[in-house]
Parts: structure tokens; C-alpha cells; sequence
């Protein structure tokens, strides 16, 4: 009897040491991502978002710093709502997507700001350039396996090859270099990350 009470205090303590990670990703009925870009030096606005994205949320003994949040976007899943508008996005004068499908953040480090507020500090790729970026997020609520993130930040379109050599026929600097990028999402368990 003691020899199995202490096997149970053993078993848990190891448990308590090993730590819990969760493997979550999106819940796409639930997630967005957006983005805004100013238009004739700020006459007006262009939105629209992504509608392919996978996000990978490895969420370690409820710490965020010691977590990590990956994510890919279908750079051809691009909907503005206008057709043509988003089919000449896809092209060289922009994404260029049958050369670069895939847009991807890797993160190697979070800091915690406070305790719903964080930064991300990873690798971003886009139409093949890498940058190092630190993104700040907050995280909106926190239930089990139901996170909810609203993440915001500014990308330099330039910066990364993106519509370089668009000229506009009458207007000059007629896109804004500066895209802000705003994603909110919930997650859910990630089954492809479960053993079987």
C-alpha cells in the first residue's frame, strides 16, 4: 500500500514537471485576416483579407513566453471584393503568387508586456524575402482550447518586392507603401498535431 502511494506521488510529480502543452490552431468560422491599405495619398481606403490561412499555436504550461505561434497564408487567396482587382494582385505587378504561394511567419521568442498583452518575435516571409519582425498581440480570451488573439501590425509592402514597379496611369504613389495587417483568430485543438 505505501509502495503504491508513493509510485502515485511519483507519477504526479512527473507529470507536474514534463508541463502541458497544447497543440491548437485556427477555427476559421471564427478568425480573420484583414488587411487595410490607404489609397491616393489617403482619399480613400482598400480592405480586404485572406481566406487561406493555417496558424500552429503550441501553448506551453499556460506561459506564453515559452509558447510559439507559426502561421501560412495562400498569398492567391487575396480578396478585396473585386475580382479583377484581386486577380491583378495575384500577378508580377504584386504578389506574383505562382512564384511565392505561400506568405509565413516563424516566431522564435514571446515577451510578455502584461498579462493580456504580448510580442512576437519571429521571421516573416513574403514574395520571397525574409525580415525579422516583432508584431505585438492581445490575447482577448482564454478558455481551454479557445483562444481568442487580436494581433495588429505594419507592413512596408516595399520592403518586401511587393508592387515595386506599379506605376499608376494618373496618379502618383497611388497605393501607400504602408499595409496595415490586422488578424484576429480563435483556436481549436489541432488534430494533426495528436498521436493516433
Amino acid at each position: 500500500m505505501r509502495l503504491l502511494f508513493v509510485l502515485t506521488i511519483i507519477f504526479c510529480w512527473a507529470n507536474l514537471t514534463l508541463g502541458q502543452t497544447k497543440h491548437l490552431t485556427l477555427e476559421p468560422n471564427h478568425s480573420t485576416l484583414g488587411f487595410e491599405v490607404s489609397i491616393a495619398g489617403g482619399a480613400t481606403k482598400v480592405t480586404g483579407k485572406f481566406m487561406e490561412s493555417d496558424l500552429e499555436l503550441t501553448y506551453t504550461d499556460g506561459d506564453w513566453t515559452k509558447s510559439a505561434i507559426n502561421f501560412r497564408i495562400k498569398a492567391a487567396s487575396i480578396n478585396t471584393g473585386i475580382p479583377d482587382r484581386d486577380k491583378h494582385l495575384q500577378t508580377a505587378d504584386f504578389f506574383e503568387v505562382e512564384k511565392y504561394p505561400v506568405i509565413t511567419f516563424v516566431s522564435k521568442t514571446i515577451e510578455k508586456i502584461d498579462t493580456t498583452h504580448f510580442r512576437i518575435n519571429g521571421t516573416f516571409t513574403m514574395h520571397g524575402v525574409s525580415k525579422e519582425m516583432s508584431i505585438p498581440f492581445e490575447v482577448t480570451y482564454e478558455d481551454g482550447n479557445t483562444i481568442g488573439i487580436h494581433l495588429e501590425t505594419m507592413v512596408n509592402r516595399i520592403t518586401y518586392g511587393v508592387g515595386v514597379d506599379f506605376k499608376h496611369s494618373a496618379i502618383e504613389n497611388f497605393v501607400s507603401e504602408e499595409i496595415v495587417v490586422k488578424f484576429d483568430f480563435w483556436t481549436k485543438r489541432d488534430k494533426r498535431k495528436e498521436k493516433k
